[in-house]
């Protein structure tokens, strides 16, 4: 029986779009299931953050976007509300089509500057996805499904996440798209696959 991993992840995270990207180019090569939870940060959340954070991030995403083949350009304003993209993916995913509205959610965010938060640009991405975009409208507004990204949120919480994507697998903790790896090899070590020697060379990717 398969492992279930509960993969959080954000549209207002570039990390988390890398990190969706990945693990879809990896083909289902990662034997267990994924638990797809989305939510996003308070308000506050950067408040007290060293000054040089964001800025050295900004870099840091747009030289793993480019290093993806991806193009990343900054919408500005940054912050949108954030709940309404956020529904309309748990819509998506109870309709099949969870993964592609989030990779073109994020391609829309960030390579088209696009507010996913509008209903002209949900309804596009629902289009591109082969779903009902007024259903899918009506979902980014609809009490339900923000009640369902809420408790995604408060799940979060309980669990101790303080950033995106972060990954749980059993009582393990990977947090950011650069940890997948280590991921991998948590879930391979279980399978009693082969791993590399990390202590003969620390250079071997993990897995």
């Amino acid at each position: 029986m398969s492992e279930t991993v509960r993969f959080y992840f954000s549209f207002r995270s570039t990390f988390s779009w890398f990190a969706y990207h990945r693990l879809q180019r990896a083909g289902g090569d990662l034997p267990v299931d994924l638990e797809k939870i989305p939510l996003f940060p308070p308000t506050d959340f950067n408040a007290g953050r060293h000054p040089g954070k964001q800025p050295y991030a900004r870099l840091d995403a747009e030289r793993i976007a480019a290093a993806y083949g991806l193009t990343l350009k900054w919408p500005e304003p940054y912050d949108i509300d954030w709940i309404r993209p956020h529904s309309a993916f748990l819509h998506a995913l109870e309709n099949g089509k969870g993964d592609e509205f989030a990779l073109r959610a994020f391609a829309a965010r960030y390579t088209q500057t696009a507010n996913i938060a509008d209903a002209p640009v949900l309804r596009s991405i629902a289009d591109g996805c082969g779903l009902d975009g007024a259903a899918i409208v009506s979902a980014a507004a609809d009490a339900d499904y923000h009640a369902q990204v809420l408790h995604g949120m408060q799940r979060g919480l309980a669990d101790g996440v303080f950033g995106v994507p972060f990954f749980f697998y059993g009582e393990q903790k990977f947090w950011g798209n650069d940890r997948l790896e280590w991921l991998v090899r948590a879930v391979r070590t279980d399978l009693g696959l082969t791993t590399p020697d990390l202590a003969d060379d620390p250079w071997l990717r993990p897995f």
